[in-house]
Formats: C-alpha cells, sequence, structure tokens
C-alpha cells in the first residue's frame, strides 16, 4: 500500500531503495567516501558516512529539522546539513557534543586562524608553570614537555568557554593518542587509547594541530550547506520544544556492545571528565543499562518532538542473542509510533579496525517508526 507523508515523501519507494543497501554501491562503498569533516574525530562505532547520506536523501526534504539525539562525532546532523537541511545532534558526552558541533556550527576560517594564534601564544606562555594535574595512567603516553602543552592548551579551553572552540577542541582530541606522525602520544590506537608503546619522543601541539585543522579546511564547506545546531543533551530530556524537528534518524549504541567511556577516557578527560567523574556517569548513559525497557522513557521524548506523520529511523544491530529492532518496536509502539518495518543488513564480514569485540555484533538493521 502505498503511503505519502505531509512532506511529500513516498515512503515505500523510500524504503525499497533503502533496502538495496545503496550505500554497499560504488564509491559508496569506500571507507573515505564523504567530505573530510567526516574524518574529524576518530570514534569507536561511528556510522559510515554514506549510511547517513542514504537515510537523509530517501526520507527528509530541504529546510527540514533533522534530529540525532545520539549524534556521537556528528555524522547524521552534518550529513543533514551537507544537504541542505538543518542538522540537530545531541550528546551528553563532550566529547560528542565538541566533535558535532564543529562539524554543524564551525567557525569561519578567520575566526579559526584567530583561535589558533591565541592558543598558540597562550600555550606558549603558561606551558612552564601549569600543574601536572593529570590522570596517572595518562602520563606515560607523552613526553613531558608535550603533556605541558596539552595541559596548557587544556586549560585556554576551559578559560573561554564563552567563545565557539569546538573545532579547535575536536582537532586537539583527534590527535591526542593513536598510531600515526600526528598522534601526541606514544604509539597507541586511533581509537581506543591502548597501553603506550615505543620511544618518548616531544612532539610539538601546535605543528600537529596546525597541520590537522590545514587537512580538514582544505576542502571547503559542501556550497549546499546550512548551519546546524549542537546540544549536549540527556536523551531523556531534550531542550526542543513539541513537535519541533520533522524527522528523527539516529544510530543509539548497541545493546551491551560498547563502553563509549572506557573507550574515549583520555578524550573525555581533556574535556574536563576526571576518571572519577566518568565513572559516576556510567548510571547516566545508555549503554551501561541492562534493561531495554529503559528505551520507554526515550521513546516518550521522540515523540514530543517530533511533528505528526513524521518518521523516526534508527540504526541498530542483533547483538549476540539480541535483536535490538524487534525489542525496541513494542516500546516505540507504546508511546503512539507506527511500525513501518525493520530491514537488516549482515555485517559479519565488516572491517573491526583492530577492535576485536566487534564480531559481537552480526547484522546491522533499521527500524523505520511512523508518528
Amino acid at each position: 500500500m502505498s503511503r505519502t507523508l505531509a512532506n511529500g515523501i513516498e515512503v515505500e519507494k523510500s524504503l525499497g531503495i533503502l533496502e538495496s543497501l545503496p550505500y554497499k554501491k560504488g564509491r559508496y562503498a569506500s571507507r573515505n567516501w564523504g567530505h573530510r569533516f567526516h574524518f574529524l574525530l576518530s570514534y569507536p562505532s561511528k556510522l559510515k558516512p554514506s549510511i547517513a547520506y542514504f537515510l537523509v536523501q530517501l526520507f527528509t526534504k530541504e529546510d527540514e529539522r533533522v534530529l540525532d539525539p545520539f549524534s556521537g562525532v556528528g555524522v547524521i546532523p552534518f550529513e543533514a546539513c551537507s544537504q541542505g537541511r538543518i542538522g540537530i545532534g545531541s550528546d551528553l558526552s563532550p566529547v560528542a557534543y565538541h566533535a558535532t558541533k564543529a562539524k554543524v556550527d564551525p567557525p569561519t576560517v578567520e575566526e579559526i586562524e584567530r583561535q589558533l594564534r591565541l592558543l598558540q601564544r597562550f600555550v606558549e606562555e603558561n606551558k612552564s608553570r601549569v600543574e601536572m594535574d593529570v590522570e596517572e595512567e595518562i602520563v606515560p603516553y607523552y613526553h613531558s614537555q608535550t603533556l605541558k602543552e596539552i595541559l596548557a592548551a587544556k586549560k585556554f579551553f576551559e578559560t573561554n568557554q564563552e567563545e565557539n572552540l569546538s573545532f579547535l577542541i575536536a582537532c586537539v582530541l583527534h590527535i591526542l593518542h593513536g598510531n600515526r606522525p600526528y598522534a601526541l602520544s606514544r604509539r597507541s590506537h586511533n581509537i581506543m587509547p591502548w597501553p603506550p608503546k615505543g620511544p618518548t619522543v616531544y612532539k610539538s601541539l601546535f605543528k600537529s594541530l596546525y597541520e590537522k585543522v590545514q587537512r580538514m579546511l582544505k576542502p571547503g564547506l559542501p556550497l549546499t550547506f546550512v548551519r546546524g545546531k549542537a546540544l549536549q543533551d540527556n536523551v531523556f530530556k531534550l531542550s526542543l520544544g513539541e513537535e519541533t524537528v520533522d524527522s528523527i534518524i539516529t544510530s543509539p549504541p548497541f545493546y551491551s556492545n560498547r563502553d563509549f567511556l572506557r573507550m574515549n577516557r583520555i578524550r573525555l578527560w581533556f574535556c574536563g571528565w576526571r576518571y572519577e567523574m566518568q565513572n559516576e556517569m556510567k548510571s547516566v548513559f545508555l549503554e551501561h543499562q541492562k534493561d531495554i525497557g529503559i528505551y520507554d522513557g526515550v521513546f516518550g521524548e521522540f515523540y514530543r518532538v517530533l511533528k505528526p506523520d513524521s518518521l523516526c529511523i534508527m540504526h541498530l544491530g542483533v547483538v549476540k542473542t539480541v535483536d535490538m529492532a524487534n525489542r525496541l518496536a513494542p516500546h516505540a509502539e507504546k508511546h503512539g509510533f507506527e511500525k513501518l518495518r525493520t530491514i537488516y543488513e549482515d555485517t559479519s564480514k565488516l572491517e573491526s579496525h583492530g577492535i576485536v569485540d566487534r564480531g559481537a555484533t552480526q547484522e546491522h538493521q533499521f527500524l523505520i517508526l511512523k508518528k
């Protein structure tokens, strides 16, 4: 049966295209597909940019407000902005917040250059007198002089929170650790800070940061780019009015499959969350909840902010024996959503990128809901 939404989207036609998994074909299949901003900050379980591209293209219209309440590093909101929509990304993690804001609400090139000059001056003036107040685990990752520069930069961002510094913060977060030449740490991992190996060598924070910024700015923003919005909200209490978004497209944390706090612990520390606070926040983050009934509150909030006759599309996974779409659909229907379809994709042969537990997820899925 044909179904056309109030905004003119022919749902069955769009679902038919999505079922063909278009993001696995041609140039879209490449892990490097997409605008350079998609690679601003490495992140565990980041959604493939071409998936976001097709979800936005197939199920939304230009000028619509597209919300991702689990925005991570802003893949979906940025893709929405790039296609002429107003991408809104929300996430409780400061790492995710800064990455999302850097993409959907970036400063001008001139403003970024001004911020770089201020940061460089601050680091040079303060690196010799910063207090070495740092988590014990972090110290072995860096040469002592590099660590002092990192601490000075951390202080700079903490004392200038009224400015839009998210782009620079996200760039620093990307180079904090890894196995590439630009990484400030000894050899580790680009996504999860594995124990460092190799020689301790001084690396200039500003040199690595400047090169990172230039790489990101080189292509410029898409001509169709529309500025969006980033929120650091709890998903159970979004700072959005009732019926103010045209669609929700999101990929929440897969059930019992990732500890995002632990995997981002050095980056979270740089953003002001000491390890003690990170442990305390486990009770708030969805991936640490064992009862999938917690989604009752999530769907209640989704229903509140979503306009009538609109879609909520969730990218989920079959994790071990838990089929998330089947488990979540009844909770969504309890709050008034209609389940339209679940689409499955075999992901057993996806690259693991060195993360050994990726095999817990053997299938991805799209749960399509309508308000």
